[in-house]
């Protein structure tokens, strides 16, 4: 099914089935990501960049499509968590580049950074309650 999302985004109007097919391809970064072919799991985080790039760089899609938008967020954040550093060592530079653009990006760019941090943040307080328990 997760073959499919690329179709979905591009041609559905109804923003439940592009929010289902969001969910199905963060199941599939989630769980599936390290048996993928190195191409798909490229082209699968060229497309969310891309998708999010255009959605977020003006103001009124950045408004108009906020549920969207954070949804591709988290999204690209799970890819965050399988590829960087080793197989995304450019995100850094690459999204503070970005952020330059304009305003709305910028936004955009501190939400993921945002949810990208919340994200470390709770997975280090369950490793630290982890060792807790083991003591």
């Amino acid at each position: 099914a997760w073959g499919r999302v690329d179709a979905i985004l591009e041609f559905s109007q109804s923003l439940y089935t592009k929010f289902f097919a969001l969910q199905i391809l963060e199941g599939a970064v989630k769980f599936r990501w390290k048996i993928l072919p190195r191409e798909q799991c490229d082209g699968i985080k060229n497309y969310i960049v891309n998708v999010i790039v255009k959605l977020s760089s003006s103001e009124e899609t950045l408004s108009s499509q906020k549920v969207y938008i954070h949804k591709l967020n988290i999204c690209l954040v799970q890819i965050l968590k399988q590829e960087w550093p080793h197989n995304w060592s450019t995100f850094v530079p690459e999204i503070v580049g970005s952020s330059k653009l304009n305003e709305c990006l910028c936004e955009n760019n501190m939400q993921i950074l945002k949810l990208l941090s919340e994200d470390v943040f709770d997975f280090s307080a369950g490793q630290l309650m982890q060792s807790k328990i083991k003591e």
